[in-house]
């Protein structure tokens, strides 16, 4: 009965998706009507319909890359409002541009029974220029309500026909029917990728066109008399033909401790192998990672920006004046450009303003940055170089290419060692580089000619110690004292989020979720010394911290320091485990036990431990006369974990938890 029920199911899906109307503006009211996604029921958005088409046209000037997207989306609630924001990223060079042209769009909701359309108009359509490199346009759709339907399509002009941009087949909502096509013509021989990360493979048909181009021209002749002919010429090409269509393609689920989820989408990637023109020789671009080094020393001027010096020369002697050791060096010509020049929030590997204008000015973007940082660094003796990555959101290079890039830091040789470093971030120190630039690899660029993989993943543990003394008053408030002191990268994310924060607002931070609590006599030592050992001190009072019964007290000892939520909640996993950076969390907590009282019972110790030490949870209570003392330490000495590891780290917290939320219990003597 059930299959029979399942295939009822999915035929009439099937049918439904086969009765629909996709040309643009054809919105039914079933559309709009629909309450829940059919499979997804918890979907807050769908892509009822998503074509992406890529061609090349020729003209007389030659060939322009026009890709057309038209998508409609199914609004179902108010979590899924985003959905009806858009913004289209593209590019341009001191050359040409790409440009966004057709662009319309229209709400559909229903009104008084009646299907009811709402365009997008000019007034609604912003353009902006991200960076030097880089425009964007960005549109919300008008009066979106729960259930509307939005529906929107565009043509991107691209003169920058070497390049086609990937096709994204996977998102975070489902995906009811997906056609995409790429049509290519023989003369640019691409090679097509797709993400071995992801569990979705679509199928892909390849075939071939045959495409006829005619032009016209008119001749002239004749001194005072002119006269003129038309002349009729003809080119005949083959194109292959790529396309894509595709029926209920699943949403990617968002998990905990992931390090970026379209790492793991469908993705369909063109890398270019080769050019041959009519009357033109063959020019390869399939590269290896040394011509990809080549290519960007080469071009925007890359090695010209890292060689110039005379802008800072001066203030680098008398930095360095008196200097010797390489990490005093190091460490204080970082700290001049982290001082000197503030990050812009643009990205690149290439500088928008020029690093000698960004230096007077104060002002640059990632490039002007770091590749002034890698400047300085050699021009003291350093042995320095720039390293290329990819931000977390721009996901993983499958190839070598300048594309997959978008960011670049400087690495220095320090005692046989080389340190990371990105002048952009001002709470970071040696080694810390900020989130966004840790993923996986980057690439180490030596010279014009040779790169070699550089690990971006850190290695050194970073350790909070926290310890609580604690004591019971007769009306049984918790009055304690509380120290934390943090290091390494769990230092550098304190300052990221609180070092700004008024002392009113960095109370009431403290005190959220903590219960009925008032923290009193907050200090802190180091808060500004970057990269330093950072201690955090205050005292509290904690009303109904603990619970008494028939004269009996039971205590949680962890309090506000105790792990009550398992982040690994679903029955299985397939994706990655990742973990920030690897980390120590102790506690210890010294309790008093109040007068008249005793001790019942301590919760008992225990030691788990995941794959052979790379995580380790200890849990210690002992007594010595009037005092008990309580550890806690989760110690993660990896910060990637397989799938395969799921099942043995969500045991792992449940355990973890488990002796959390134990309690003391103390009676009456």
């Amino acid at each position: 009965m059930k299959i029979i029920t399942s295939f009822a199911f999915c035929f009439m899906l099937f049918a439904s998706l086969q009765a629909q109307n996709f040309k643009f503006g054809k919105v039914s009211m079933e559309e709009v009507q629909e309450e829940v996604h059919p499979i997804e029921k918890d979907a807050n958005a769908a892509v009822l319909y998503s074509k992406i088409s890529t061609r090349y046209e020729l003209t007389k000037e030659g060939f322009t890359l026009i890709t057309n997207v038209h998508e409609r989306i199914k609004i179902y609630n108010k979590d899924g409002f985003d959905w009806a924001t858009k913004k289209i990223n593209y590019y341009k060079n001191n050359f040409d541009k790409e440009k966004v042209s057709a662009l319309k769009g229209s709400t559909f909701n229903i009104k008084e029974g009646k299907l009811v359309e709402e365009k997008l108009k000019k007034d609604g359509v912003f353009e902006e220029e991200i960076s030097r490199y880089q425009l964007s346009t960005r549109f919300t759709m008008p009066n979106v309500q729960e259930g509307s339907v939005i529906e929107y399509e565009y043509s991107l002009l691209s003169p920058f026909v070497t390049s086609i941009d990937d096709i994204v087949l996977q998102s975070t909502i489902p995906i009811n029917k997906m056609e995409a096509s790429v049509v290519i013509p023989e003369y640019l021989s691409f090679k097509k990728h797709v993400n071995p990360r992801s569990l979705f493979y679509p199928d892909i048909k390849e075939s071939q066109s045959t495409y006829r181009f005619n032009s016209t021209t008119t001749e002239r002749t004749g001194d005072l008399v002119i006269s003129s002919k038309t002349k009729t010429s003809t080119l005949d090409y083959i194109q292959n033909v790529y396309s894509i269509s595709h029926e209920n393609i699943p949403s990617l689920k968002i998990e905990d401790h992931l390090d970026y989820l379209y790492n793991y989408a469908a993705v369909l990637k063109w890398e270019l192998q080769f050019t041959k023109f009519p009357n033109s020789p063959i020019e390869n671009y399939a590269q290896s990672w040394e011509g990809v080094a080549k290519t960007i020393y080469k071009d925007n001027d890359f090695e010209g920006e890292l060689t110039k010096s005379n802008y800072y020369s001066k203030d680098l002697e008398t930095l360095l004046s008196g200097t010797t050791g390489e990490v005093e060096k190091a460490a204080k010509i970082f700290q001049l450009v982290k001082s000197r020049v503030k990050w812009n929030s643009y990205l690149g590997y290439t500088t928008d303003n020029g690093v000698t204008k960004a230096y007077k000015e104060g002002e640059g973007n990632v490039a002007d940055i770091n590749l002034m940082l890698t400047s300085m660094l050699r021009k003291s003796g350093l042995e320095a170089y720039p390293v290329l990555v990819s931000t977390k959101n721009n996901g993983i290079p499958l190839f070598p290419t300048r594309k997959g890039f978008n960011y670049v830091i400087a690495g220095v040789k320090l005692n046989g060692n080389f340190v990371l470093l990105d002048a952009t971030d001002p709470m970071a120190s040696f080694n810390e580089l900020p989130t966004r630039a840790r993923n996986w690899n980057g690439r180490m660029l030596l010279d014009n000619q040779n790169s070699v993989s550089v690990d971006l993943m850190p290695q050194s543990q970073s350790k909070k110690q926290t310890t609580i003394n604690l004591q019971i008053a007769e009306d049984f408030t918790l009055k304690g004292k509380n120290i934390n002191v943090l290091n390494g990268l769990l230092a550098k994310s304190y300052r990221d989020k609180y070092l700004n924060l008024n002392k009113d607002n960095y109370t009431e931070f403290l005190e959220k979720d903590k219960g009925n609590i008032e923290i009193l006599n907050i200090e802190t030592e180091n808060s500004k010394s970057i990269g330093q050992e950072l201690k955090e001190v205050y005292q509290f009072e904690l009303k109904n911290g603990m619970e008494v019964i028939n004269e009996k007290i039971f205590l949680k000892p962890l309090l506000f320091d105790a792990v009550s939520n398992n982040p690994f909640k679903a029955e299985d996993r397939i994706f990655p485990i990742v973990f920030e950076f690897p980390s120590i969390d102790h506690c210890i907590v010294n309790i008093m036990v109040p007068p008249g009282y005793e001790v019942e019972s301590l919760p008992e110790n225990i030691i788990a431990e995941l794959k052979g030490g790379s995580g380790t949870f200890k849990f210690i209570a002992s007594q010595n006369n009037s005092y008990i003392r309580v550890e806690s330490v989760i110690d993660f000495k990896e910060i990637v974990y397989s799938p395969a590891d799921y099942e043995a780290l969500k045991k792992f917290y449940d355990a973890l938890i488990e002796k959390h939320s134990e309690a003391i219990v103390l009676r009456k003597s």
